[in-house]
């Protein structure tokens, strides 16, 4: 008989061999599962949907989809879309486009990524889950925003100061500048006159600090004239002045009127001269009205005045002309008798009109005195000036404006009137033509005598 044995596997090879086949599965799900979290991954991922983005967004449509979320943190004197857009012009935006995550606004359930062209920024785009999840924790995107960049952090800034006088109207990039922006308190001035010092809020000097400002600054006053600064950029600092120096004051106006600086009345002593002007020799004719001309120079003014005037009954006056603070004014004009009185006074000046352009004609000559009251110191006038008008061979007049106004009825034989006009003259002597524009204005005193209206005083209008 043959020994022949099988020996039986032992329980140690039996154990590996379980453990093995246990292994073996492990691996098997464990590399189902690496092989899904891969694939849920890669779909999760947010860059494949900013990659998708900027394939399929021309440079055209970024910079229009940033202009319409621009949030930048600016002073009330500048316009975010304007400044974004002044960026946007002054880059290259031909390079390709690119993107980086922005780790400090980025969160777990918000990625931000700056856009760029080449290395200038644009945009920054956002992105959000879409709350739905394949699983192992993870998300889908997708783009919730596209904001205009932060270009503030890219950009040079100034600060402006500005020093002007309490009262002065500025406006700074369109838009006034208001006291919020006041830095320390307004400076008292020592020296004022009674016409700025006796006022609700007297002049003061003041300073304005406004910034940062990161396009240009332009600075002018309430009429729209431009102030410049006073050096270059220092420090990020540009300094305007526009305190310039006191100004002077000077007011025409008839004694019986009355006349205010700021509110405040002037008074006779204030006056530095005074004469009868345009009545000059007519005391005949004006009876017992005031007819004194008083003029006023008022110096020492930090800020543009507000002149007024009004008659005794309270009625106010508007000055006849005024020019570089030079007021004048004359009484409040009369309706009644304007209709009577202005063919008076444009027969006259029609006819001095007509004497100054062709004084070498004696019947021009002679038809201008006869309006004039002889004795007079017009007549006079016009009666030594015929050689100075030789030149004037042929002036043509063409007015642009002529205005009879300010009819005052001073007595029963005396008017006065006012005359403005604006006229294109066109002159021609033996060797030449040439063309000018010409504007004045004249105030004309007119006497009654013998039954006939007679020119007797003729001054030009300070300030006209």
């Amino acid at each position: 008989m043959t020994d022949s044995t099988v020996k039986k596997p032992s329980v140690w090879a039996r154990f590996l061999l379980i453990w093995a086949l246990i292994l073996l599965i492990l691996g098997a799900v464990g590399c189902f599962i690496l092989y899904r979290y891969l694939g849920v991954y890669e779909v999760t991922r947010p860059e494949p949907v900013m990659d998708e983005f900027i394939a399929n967004t021309e440079i055209d449509d970024l910079v229009r989809l940033s202009k319409e979320n621009v949030q930048l943190e600016l002073t009330e004197f500048e316009d975010p879309l304007e400044l974004f857009s002044s960026y946007i012009d002054a880059i290259d935006l031909s390079r390709a486009i690119n993107y980086r995550i922005n780790s400090e606004k980025s969160g777990s359930d918000h990625i931000v990524y700056d856009v760029r062209s080449g290395p200038n920024l644009i945009c920054t785009v956002g992105l959000t889950p879409d709350g739905d999840s394949p699983g192992f924790n993870r998300q889908y995107w997708v783009i919730d925003e596209v904001q205009a960049a932060v270009i503030t952090d890219l950009l040079p800034s100034v600060v402006a100061t500005v020093e002007t006088i309490a009262g002065t109207n500025l406006v700074l990039n369109g838009k006034p500048l208001t006291d919020v922006y006041l830095s320390g308190n307004p400076t008292p001035i020592p020296d004022l006159t009674r016409f700025e010092a006796e006022t609700e809020t007297p002049p003061a000097f003041l300073t304005y600090e406004i910034g940062p400002l990161y396009g240009e600054v332009q600075l002018s006053d309430a009429h729209g004239n431009s102030i410049a600064p006073d050096g270059d950029v220092v420090d990020n600092t540009v300094h305007y002045q526009t305190f310039n120096g006191t100004q002077d004051l000077r007011i025409t106006a008839p004694d019986d009127l009355n006349v205010y600086i700021n509110g405040i009345q002037l008074e006779k002593k204030d006056a530095s001269s005074s004469s009868l002007g345009v009545f000059d020799g007519l005391d005949l004719y004006t009876g017992d009205a005031s007819c004194l001309t008083y003029v006023y120079k008022i110096d020492g003014l930090y800020r543009n005045p507000v002149v007024t005037a009004c008659e005794a009954d309270g009625r106010e006056v508007t000055p006849i002309a005024s020019a570089a603070n030079a007021f004048t004014f004359f009484h409040r004009g009369e309706d009644d008798i304007k209709e009577q009185m202005l063919p008076i006074a444009q027969n006259y000046f029609n006819a001095y009109m007509d004497y100054s352009a062709h004084a070498f004609e004696f019947t021009r000559y002679s038809n201008l005195l006869s309006k004039i009251l002889p004795q007079s110191s017009l007549y006079d006038y016009v009666s030594k000036s015929q050689e100075a008008m030789y030149w004037a061979s042929g002036t043509q007049t063409e007015y642009n404006d002529l205005r009879y106004e300010n009819f005052h009825k001073v007595s029963d034989y005396c008017f006065v009137c006012t005359v403005i006009y604006s006229a294109d003259m066109t002159a021609t002597n033996w060797y030449e033509q040439y063309s000018y524009k010409l504007e004045n204005a004249y105030e004309l005193a007119f006497v009654s005598t013998n039954g006939r209206w007679l020119a007797a005083g003729m001054n030009v209008i300070t300030g006209a």
